[in-house]
């Protein structure tokens, strides 16, 4: 006679492991997820560049700028066909972000190209705002890439990267 196998529930004080969609709940409301992603949507129409949005709630490296360099590769980022992609990197608990943009781009963290995002960022950031800062830096970055990269028939639309919240879980870290 066999017994059915019952599964061992786990150790009570071993914490249950989150799903992205829980860790992403509990760090942006459902409506500011739907609002980035539009806000990702919106600026692409107006620019060939691609943009992504990495948020975690805290920074798995000891500077959050490494961190973005591995998650722009592995994300794909760098797919553009004018290497004008751009990261927006997020560690939300430690309340540090990092704007990473592509060669194509040619302009490093801290140029003026980024200064308005950077300030949306931070400003909103300080009052615990991370899905208005997100935003805030979306449309500007959107703004100066269609200026810079404007959209071109047969190369806008075509999607290189996702257009979704990646988070911890979603990245091969």
């Amino acid at each position: 006679m066999s017994h059915p196998v019952v599964p061992t529930p786990p150790a009570a004080d071993a914490p249950a492991k989150r799903s992205a969609a829980q860790v992403l709940d509990r760090l942006l409301h459902p409506r500011e997820q739907r609002e980035i992603v539009d806000a990702i949507r919106a600026a692409e129409l107006y620019t060939t560049g691609e943009l992504k949005v990495h948020v975690e709630a805290r920074c798995r490296d000891a500077d959050p700028y490494s961190r973005a360099v591995r998650l722009f590769e592995q994300l794909g980022v760098h797919r553009t066909e004018e290497r004008n992609g751009v990261l927006v990197y997020v560690a939300a608990h430690d309340r540090r972000f990092v704007i990473l943009g592509d060669s194509g781009l040619g302009e490093p963290p801290g140029s003026e190209f980024w200064a308005e995002a950077n300030r949306r960022m931070s400003i909103a950031f300080r009052r615990g705002a991370f899905g208005e800062g997100i935003i805030g830096a979306l449309r500007a970055i959107g703004e100066r890439m269609s200026k810079r990269f404007p959209a071109r028939p047969g190369v806008t639309g075509k999607n290189k990267v996702e257009n979704d919240i990646s988070t911890e879980d979603t990245a091969s870290a």
